[in-house]
């Protein structure tokens, strides 16, 4: 089947796609949401023993490309689904009327051939599209894992996930990982693209890499200020912001 991409390349799908159908009213929709894991799951290993003669035939490619929820569910109109699929950098999906609610399997099996016609575009990027940049790098290229899995977060676990990598980032620094350091920073910055540009999660990332102990002071106060303004403690980030100025000047 041919899939309708309102937004991506067919070309080149990102691993992540919302699927919306059109109402009976002007603008409404129901929408589901893909996701292409890169990670095989057997899922097998994950279930009581009593329960496995249930998914004999289920394979691990089975688990790693889905739609939640298996049916579409009523959403506030196909405007508000091309600006979640905007804010959130997926691929949309236009799959057509939705027809009658109350035709479950209709919609369950048009949701399960969209999927598995996504996974084969997906697959074929794999192969073809991204060939000569694995070439170049010596292997297969990464799977944008941490973009997905961020895309899922709000700002608050995205921001107690970027301690956590600020901390790896200096431990890399100060004993002197390139390979992890790099690849930790890559992280921070995947990270920062889910978060509102006033974050300044790019400029984190330039000082956090620097090895020096005003670099890591700097660091903690760019996260401290995050913090404060996730929260709108404005009072807070004049203050921490008056700190970075004193730090970067003395």
């Amino acid at each position: 089947m041919d899939l309708t991409f309102e937004r991506g390349d067919p070309a080149r799908p990102c691993g992540h796609a919302l699927i919306y159908f059109s109402g009976p009213a002007p603008d409404s929709a129901s929408a589901t949401y893909v996701i292409l894991l890169p990670v095989l799951v057997d899922i097998k290993k994950y279930v009581p023993p009593f329960l496995a003669g249930q998914i004999e035939g289920m394979s691990a490619a089975d688990m790693t490309a889905f739609a939640f929820p298996p049916v579409p569910e009523p959403v506030q109109g196909a405007a508000w689904v091309r600006a979640i699929a905007e804010a959130r950098g997926d691929d949309l999906l236009y799959a057509g009327p939705g027809g009658s609610a109350n035709d479950t399997a209709m919609l369950m099996g048009k949701v399960g051939e969209i999927v598995a016609e996504y996974r084969r575009l997906y697959t074929s990027r794999g192969l073809a599209g991204e060939k000569s940049l694995a070439d170049a790098q010596g292997g297969l290229p990464s799977a944008p894992v941490e973009d997905v899995l961020y895309s899922l977060m709000n700002e608050a676990d995205l921001l107690t996930e970027l301690t956590t990598l600020i901390g790896r980032l200096r431990y890399a620094v100060e004993g002197g990982d390139k390979a992890a350091a790099s690849e930790t920073e890559g992280k921070i910055r995947a990270l920062g693209r889910r978060l509102p540009e006033n974050r300044r999660i790019s400029r984190l990332a330039e000082i956090a890499k620097e090895p020096s102990p005003k670099a890591s002071l700097l660091a903690q106060l760019h996260v401290e200020r995050a913090y404060a303004l996730y929260r709108e403690d404005y009072l807070r980030v004049k203050g921490i912001e008056k700190q970075i100025a004193q730090t970067e000047a003395g």
